[in-house]
């Protein structure tokens, strides 16, 4: 087991670290923003993707937190292509990202190796690699503080994080609440054993867009 494997398992056992099954993972404290209206995955426009990458960075911090130790992941797996695959070799140097934790996912039916090094995260620090993100030239990048287990995971124009409590959970959700999509896209789920007991207040328009998005999920 290497370092970046018990680390994962240490705050997230019996689940690995693929970035598009995030939301399938049980008993974590999970949430997705979106950073452009409408739903709509591309920037219209050079100060729309500023915004866009503004806010990648705005919602890491608050998940991770500013010049906090984190681990640094990228999937590697059989399927990929070469054009990618070359991207990958530049990205796992440039970062010094290692090859260490090779699973089998039975949602994808696929074998992955896990690469990851440890980084300090910063604001504007990685604009490279969210923009290699937006572009859908690569997928299933995660950054994890390696003191709380909470994770960051960019998409095109947003971001699932998750946070080590319901109550951390909330406190990005208070701050971000506008983010959050309402094509149905969107979720919130907590870890069952800590809700209960678990106390927070949001204020309203929080309340109401918690709610849009419960109801969205639902149908």
């Amino acid at each position: 087991m290497d370092n970046f494997e018990a680390d994962w398992l240490r705050f997230h056992p019996n689940s690995q670290p693929v970035g598009h099954l995030l939301r399938e993972a049980e008993g974590w404290n999970l949430t997705r923003f979106h950073f452009l209206p409408n739903d709509r995955r591309l920037a219209a426009d050079h100060d729309e993707l500023r915004a866009v990458l503004e806010r990648f960075n705005r919602v890491a911090t608050a998940t991770l937190g500013e010049d906090a130790p984190c681990w640094l992941v990228i999937l590697q797996s059989p399927n990929q292509d070469r054009r990618l695959g070359q991207r990958l070799e530049r990205i796992k140097s440039r970062y010094s990202l290692t090859p260490g934790w090779s699973f089998f996912n039975p949602v994808d039916n696929l074998s992955y190796q896990a690469c990851a090094g440890e980084i300090t995260w910063r604001t504007d620090g990685f604009n490279r690699l969210l923009l290699h993100v937006y572009q859908t030239e690569l997928w299933d990048v995660m950054w994890m503080n390696k003191e709380t287990g909470a994770v960051f995971r960019p998409y095109d124009a947003g971001a699932d994080i998750s946070q080590p409590t319901p109550n951390d959970l909330i406190a990005r959700i208070a701050s971000f609440y506008g983010w959050m999509p309402t094509d149905g896209r969107g979720y919130i789920h907590f870890n069952a054993a800590q809700m209960a007991t678990a106390k927070f207040q949001v204020t309203k328009p929080c309340a109401e867009a918690i709610q849009k998005v419960i109801a969205a999920e639902k149908r």
